[in-house]
C-alpha cells in the first residue's frame, strides 16, 4: 500500500580477498551455526563461507528475522581474524572476530549498539532448494523470476505463486517463505515487479488491473513448468499483493488456494487514512490536536485517492507544517500521486465475491497499516455472499502489519507458529496428488 513501512531488507555483495588459500579452504569453507546476541536477546543464525570463481562468498539465514541467502559484504580475513559487514535499506553492522579451531567469535555493532556472536561449523552446506530462472509475458512486459522446487527434484508438485507488496519489490522479498514452502514439498515462484531487477515495465504507472496480469501470467508459467502439478496451484499475497490476490483469482481459473496476509477489505482511501493516522500517532494526541491531524490527513488522502484539488491540501499544510507530527505532501510529481489514483477505484471486495477457491486470511492483530478486525469481516462476508469452497481467519496476536511481534531492544520476533500455519492449511487445500 502507498506509505506503508516495511522492515528493512538486506541488499549486498560478498567477496573475499587477501586470504591464504590452504587457511580459507580448511577453516572457513562450509556452514557454521550459531548465534549473535546483544541486549542479552540471542538470535540464531546460520552461516556460509564458500569459494566460487569470483573468490570467497558468504551468507547468513535466519528463521526468527525470516530472511534467506542474505550475503556479506567487505569479508577480509587476516588469521585469525575476521570481519564481514552487512548492509540494510537503513543501517549497517560490522562484525569482527576470531577463528580459532572449529569456532568463530567476536563482536559486532550496528549503530552504536554492540553485541557479540559465536559460531560453531556444522559441516558443508546442504542444498534444500533446487533454483531455476524463469521469464515469461504480461503483453509486452518480461517477467524475470526463480523457480524453487524441492532438491531433488519430484513429480506433480504442489505450487504456489507469490505476489508483490507494494514499492519496487524484487524477488528476494518472498524467498524466505517460498524457502519453507519449498521444504515442505511445495514449489515457488517467486519474481521481480515489473520496473524491477529483471523485470520491464514501471510500477509506477501500473494499474491493480496490470498487476494482477503480471501474476496470472506467473501462474500459468507455473503450470506449464516440469515437475509442477497444474492442477494444485495457489497464489499468496502479503499486503498490497492481499489486496490484489481476489483480481488475480478472478484471472486464473481453478486456483488451488489463496492465501492473503494483511489484506485490506475496506475502500483503499479508508486504508490510507488509517494507516497514515498511525505512522503520525494521531491516537496519542490531545483531542483538539487530533481532530486538526485527521481533518489534515483526510484531505491528504482525498487528494491523492479522489483527485480532489491539490490547492486545499496545501492550505491545509500551511496550518500544520509546524506541527511535530505533520508530513509534508510528497511533490506533485512524485509517484504516490498516481499510484494512489489508480488504486482508488479499486475495491477488493468487489472480486472476493468471485473467489471460488479455498481462502486463508492472516492478520497481525496489531496491524498499523490495514484495520485487520473490519478488514477480515468485510471479506469473510463477501466470500459468504459468493461460492467461495472454504474459508478461515487467523489472527495473530500482538503482531504487526508484518506480522512480526513488537521488539523494543534485541531483535525482531515471530509470532509462534507462524509461518507453519500457512503451510498445514496449503497443504490441507491440495491434498494429495492425483
Amino acid at each position: 500500500m502507498p506509505l506503508r513501512f516495511r522492515v528493512a531488507a538486506f541488499y549486498c555483495a560478498a567477496v573475499f580477498g587477501g586470504v591464504d588459500g590452504v587457511w580459507a579452504q580448511s577453516g572457513l569453507t562450509g556452514t557454521w551455526t550459531g548465534s549473535w546476541t546483544r541486549d542479552g536477546d540471542a538470535l540464531a543464525v546460520t552461516m556460509y563461507f564458500k569459494q566460487d570463481s569470483g573468490g570467497w562468498a558468504g551468507s547468513f539465514d535466519s528463521d526468527r528475522l525470516r530472511v534467506t541467502g542474505i550475503p556479506l559484504q567487505d569479508v577480509s580475513v587476516t588469521p585469525p581474524a575476521v570481519q564481514w559487514k552487512i548492509v540494510g535499506d537503513a543501517t549497517t553492522m560490522s562484525f569482527r572476530g576470531e577463528l580459532r579451531g572449529g569456532a568463530i567469535s567476536g563482536e559486532f555493532d550496528e549503530r552504536g549498539v554492540r553485541g557479540t556472536f559465536t559460531l560453531e561449523r556444522t559441516g558443508e552446506a546442504v542444498a534444500h532448494t533446487e533454483e531455476r530462472d524463469l521469464k515469461f509475458n504480461n503483453g509486452e512486459v518480461v517477467l524475470g523470476g526463480t523457480l524453487l522446487a524441492p532438491s531433488p527434484s519430484g513429480h506433480n508438485a504442489p505450487a504456489l505463486v507469490f505476489l508483490h507488496g507494494s514499492g519496487s519489490e524484487a524477488r528476494s522479498a518472498s524467498k524466505y517463505l517460498a524457502t519453507r514452502f519449498v521444504r515442505a514439498g511445495f514449489a515457488a515462484l517467486i519474481f521481480d515487479k515489473r520496473g524491477v531487477g529483471h523485470s520491464t515495465g514501471d510500477w509506477r504507472t501500473a494499474t491493480p488491473d496490470d498487476l494482477a496480469g503480471d501474476a496470472a501470467a506467473a501462474v500459468e508459467a507455473l503450470r506449464k513448468s516440469p515437475g509442477i502439478d497444474p492442477g494444485r496451484i495457489g497464489i499468496h499475497g502479503h499486503s498490497q499483493g492481499g489486496a490484489l490476490a481476489p483480481l488475480v483469482a478472478a484471472k486464473v481459473p481453478n486456483l488451488a488456494f489463496v492465501i492473503a496476509s494483511a489484506a485490506p477489505g475496506l475502500q483503499l482511501d479508508q486504508v490510507e487514512i488509517y494507516s497514515v493516522e498511525n505512522s503520525i500517532g494521531v491516537k496519542a494526541l490531545a483531542p483538539a490536536e487530533a481532530a486538526l491531524a485527521r481533518a489534515y490527513v483526510a484531505t491528504l488522502v482525498a487528494t491523492a485517492y479522489s483527485g480532489a484539488p491539490r490547492k486545499p491540501l496545501l492550505d491545509a499544510w500551511e496550518k500544520v507544517r509546524e506541527k511535530p507530527w505533520a508530513i509534508e505532501p510528497p511533490p506533485e510529481g512524485s509517484s504516490y500521486w498516481s499510484i494512489s489514483r489508480g488504486f482508488g477505484a479499486y475495491d477488493p471486495v468487489t472480486y472476493w465475491r468471485k473467489v471460488a477457491s479455498p481462502v486463508l486470511l492472516v492478520y497481525g492483530a496489531d496491524d498499523e497499516r490495514v484495520p485487520p478486525r473490519a478488514s477480515a469481516a468485510r471479506i469473510m462476508a463477501a466470500l459468504a455472499e459468493g461460492a467461495a469452497e472454504s474459508a478461515s481467519v487467523r489472527i495473530l496476536p500482538h503482531a504487526d502489519h508484518t506480522l512480526r511481534l513488537h521488539s523494543v531492544g534485541g531483535w525482531p520476533s515471530t509470532p509462534s507458529g507462524y509461518p507453519d500455519i500457512l503451510i498445514e492449511w496449503a497443504r490441507q487445500a491440495v491434498g494429495p496428488a492425483n
